[in-house]
């Protein structure tokens, strides 16, 4: 299994406006942003320079082969923070949580969309869970590196094998966020690939797999506007992959209505219907609130 991933047995929520509803339906894609810009600013700071001091500290109290091995991740993260672009989709385990509406649900008037876990394992990356660490106490730092070398083969010597080893580390650093985020139990979908337009022989390395082995190659990014200016993004289609194809009719499990969504249940409904999905429920929030 490679290092860091999750494999989830629950619904994976995102929470979104009612015009991304229609979008995600239509277009049957999900969004990877580029994690710089990231809602928490502290995002990159904190993925990278704690860990990087946390992989000094564990190497310095180990010995022989497993101290080379962090050394050679330490020295991958390096170059991977100057070569290498991420891109997350980020989901929610909480089904219908009050903050949540507030921050990803269009202020209680969007929908939380619940995908089945086959429908998102089934797409590009490394599914995890985040990791949510004080910035001030290096010691959740140093357990994670700790819990990263029981999974590494520090006797390892193929090349390949250290490429993906230290992409997977990568991607397990970019699924860090400071613990004051806590609260929405996120489990990110990280993509990685060059920020650069691989030339020659690289061009035909692929930057990572689907789950049926079908490679994929570089793509540039698109870009949208976000809260900072423009932000850069890849799309993938979700649903269960069959034979080079994405079966997407049976990727949505439950819609949630908001408290002050506009949308009914019949339109909802009628939506799902008219781009072809099937199997699912359709619901009112819990949650109460006065809005305006």
């Amino acid at each position: 299994m490679p290092f860091m991933e999750f494999y989830p047995r629950t619904t994976l929520y995102q929470y979104c406006s009612a015009e991304a509803f229609h979008g995600i339906l239509q277009s049957k894609t999900l969004w990877y942003t580029d994690l710089a810009g990231a809602n928490d600013p502290r995002e990159i700071h904190l993925g990278y320079e704690h860990v990087l001091e946390a992989i000094r500290s564990v190497s310095n109290e180990s010995k022989g082969s497993l101290r080379r091995a962090l050394g050679k991740l330490s020295e991958g993260l390096s170059h991977a923070r100057q070569e290498q672009q991420a891109f997350c989709s980020c989901f929610s385990l909480a089904r219908d949580e009050l903050p949540m509406w507030g921050a990803y649900g269009g202020n209680h008037s969007g929908l939380a969309i619940g995908f089945r876990p086959t429908a998102i394992v089934s797409m590009p990356g490394r599914l995890q869970r985040v990791t949510y660490l004080d910035e001030n106490t290096g010691q959740g730092f140093r357990d994670l590196v700790r819990t990263i070398a029981t999974e590494i083969d520090p006797e390892a010597e193929d090349e390949i094998y250290w490429i993906n080893a230290t992409a997977s580390v990568f991607a397990a650093v970019t699924a860090l966020k400071h613990d004051t985020w806590s609260y929405e139990r996120e489990a990110r979908l990280v993509y990685v690939q060059v920020k650069e337009a691989p030339e020659g022989k690289a061009a035909s390395i692929p930057m990572d797999y689907f789950d049926d082995g079908t490679e994929l190659y570089w793509r540039k990014p698109l870009e949208r506007r976000g809260i900072a200016g423009d932000v850069c993004y890849v799309a993938f289609p979700f649903g269960r992959r069959l034979d080079d194809s994405v079966e997407h009719t049976g990727a949505i499990e439950r819609v949630i209505l908001g408290a002050d969504c506009k949308l009914t249940r019949d339109e909802v409904d009628a939506a799902l219907k008219s781009h072809g999905y099937v199997r699912y429920e359709i619901m009112d929030s819990n949650c109460r609130i006065r809005v305006a």
